[in-house]
């Protein structure tokens, strides 16, 4: 066996470790013997923990942005006057491409290739795509399923994600191509945002400034779409006005209880770490799911953070109380929960669930990002990094490296990036007649297709008449690219109900980072040991399963399994960001 087939094995075995230990921390039963210590405390009690922190917390004044906090601007750059590359290409060809399937879309499609959205990039690209789609949930062992066989279609959407290591790793091991000579050339409109926006070359690069992926670009901000969601209508029936403090949690929980017994008052993540109630005890922030962020410069992890003792402790109090729906670990799909009026309360999308709401015909409310005390400031807001997700690859043995760069250029110019974030154009949009702002040049106008389709209902509508999931391309935002928004403004301000909180700021936002490929299998072993072990323990001391008193044990075999190490490379990395150069 070469050594390049073992680093490529080493690297698929790490990362369908990673992928089982999520799977196996989610799905984690509370199970009917869990047990209660006998002085859990409730929010009240957890706000009394937490003062000395929240006092500290409070009595300084909020770093009120990103930029504020650690030097990162959310400048937004308008396209260039005309495209650097002409469609449709002299040439053409046909292409093949590796995408996960949107559960959405499958009901309506058997493939990408039926999409009107698709066969309208093909007309204008020139370019056919003959579309490979893994099975649902088997996402990562197709992938590197074909990783191993040698037959990896020209692009692979996403498949970073499943490779341990990375994109980086995945290009020393002769999987990816390496684009650093290509891009320039074959895709100049992509290569256009690299050049006038430093924070995106920064995050969209490697370390030495290569080119490995292709990134969605979006430089607008916009308010989260995730929030709590609770039932207005039940708030309104009982004179309630929307909790913004734990405590006022409680009471709407203890109302759910009295009124409607067979309603779970909350359905909690199946993870346990709702990721919004832990930044209220200064132990995450909302806009990543890998638990770090960063304090004055500093990196920290959820589960190296003292905070997280005072929200198990509540999360068990609720447990304990029945607040919590018990089987929160086997729920796949909690806003479908709360649509369907069997569960009274979750952290979930706000676009969605608004337009269940308009179907099912009841009436929800966010509120605001909650507190331990009244008052407190909120430090956990989203900022949304240039670099924004779905980074699409080219296979090293791809023979056709420039055509495949050559259409995905075509979603960073303005045409194609209406094309990949409206629609099929004249059936769906038109371009407007006045200048946006925030965008500095015109913004399309649905057609009546798209704002009025019967064959789709508003909560599909994202993914049938557009591409909301798609290989990367320059996003708009959601206020003018999700039709459900357009459609019905009140979805926009249902969404941004709070977006003008002056008590909260994105200040400990952390963006993706980049390790070298040693590194990156260092930072995989240290994460899936310690998830492995931290992830099941939270879940044991919310149902009980464990009693808390056994917290300081908890955190000291995070330690011995590598916490500070993770710290460490995570510091350095972050140090490196801030430093890189051109």
């Amino acid at each position: 066996m070469t050594t390049r087939t073992t680093s490529i094995w080493k690297r698929i075995f790490c990362g369908l470790a990673a992928c089982t230990v999520m799977a196996a921390a989610s799905g984690c039963s509370s199970g009917d013997d869990a047990s209660t210590t006998g002085d859990s405390s409730s929010a009240s009690s957890a706000a009394s923990s937490a003062d000395a922190s929240s006092e500290e917390t409070s009595s300084a004044p909020a770093a009120t942005s990103t930029s504020e906090a650690i030097g990162f601007e959310a400048n937004v750059y308008p396209f260039p006057d005309e495209p650097y590359m002409q469609y449709p290409l002299e040439q053409g060809g046909t292409v093949s491409m590796w995408i996960p399937f949107s559960s959405v879309s499958s009901k309506y499609y058997q493939s990408l290739a039926e999409d009107i959205t698709v066969k309208q990039f093909e007309e204008d690209t020139g370019v056919t795509v003959e579309f490979v789609h893994p099975a649902q949930g088997q996402e990562s062992e197709n992938f590197n399923l074909l990783v191993v066989s040698d037959s990896l279609p020209d692009i692979i959407v996403n498949g970073a994600t499943y490779y341990a290591g990375g994109d980086a790793a995945a290009v020393e091991d002769g999987v990816f191509a390496d684009l650093t000579d290509l891009v320039a050339e074959n895709a100049p409109d992509y290569n256009y945002f690299l050049e006038v926006n430093d924070l995106f070359w920064r995050l969209a690069t490697s370390n030495d400034g290569s080119v490995y992926s292709l990134y969605c670009y979006k430089d607008i901000q916009a308010p989260y779409y995730e929030r709590t969601q609770l039932r207005k209508d039940w708030l309104d029936e009982w004179g309630m006005e929307i909790p913004t403090t734990f405590a006022e949690y409680e009471e709407y929980f203890q109302k759910v209880q009295e009124t409607y017994p067979d309603v779970s008052p909350f359905t909690l993540d199946k993870s346990g770490l709702e990721v919004e109630f832990l930044a209220s005890f200064d132990a995450a922030t909302v806009d990543n799911g890998q638990r770090f962020f960063v304090v004055d410069g500093k990196i920290h992890h959820t589960f190296s953070e003292p905070g997280l003792l005072d929200y198990l402790t509540m999360m068990n109090d609720w447990y304990n109380k029945g607040y919590i729906n018990p089987d929160f670990t086997t729920v796949d799909n909690a806003d479908q929960e709360f649509a369907n009026g069997r569960t009274a309360m979750v952290v979930g999308n706000s676009d969605t669930i608004f337009t269940l709401a308009q179907e099912l015909d009841f009436e929800p409310t966010t509120a605001p990002y909650p507190r331990v005390n009244e008052g407190d400031l909120y430090h956990g807001d989203i900022f949304y990094f240039p670099q924004n997700g779905t980074p699409t690859n080219i296979s090293a043995k791809s023979e056709n490296k420039e055509l495949a760069l050559q259409f995905l250029n075509y979603g960073f110019t303005k045409q194609g990036s209406g094309v990949a974030n409206f629609g099929d154009p004249d059936t769906s949009w038109t371009w407007g007649t006045e200048i946006n702002p925030d965008y500095g040049m015109t913004i399309p106008e649905y057609t009546d297709y798209a704002l009025n389709n019967p064959d789709y209902p508003m909560s599909d509508i994202e993914y049938t008449v557009r591409l909301h999931v798609m290989w990367s391309k320059y996003r708009y935002g959601d206020d003018v690219s999700m039709i459900r928004n357009v459609a019905d403004p009140a979805c926009w301000e249902y969404r941004a109900m709070w977006g003008d909180d002056e008590t909260s700021d994105n200040s400990r936002a952390l963006p993706g980072l980049t390790f070298s490929p040693e590194v990156a299998d260092e930072v995989g072993s240290l994460t899936t040991d310690i998830n492995t072990y931290a992830e099941e323990m939270c879940l044991r001391f919310i149902t009980g399963a464990t009693p808390l008193s056994e917290f300081e044990s908890f955190t000291q075999e995070v330690e011995a399994l590598g916490m500070p190490r993770l710290l460490e490379l995570y510091q350095q990395a972050y140090d490196n960001l801030l430093s890189k150069q051109r």
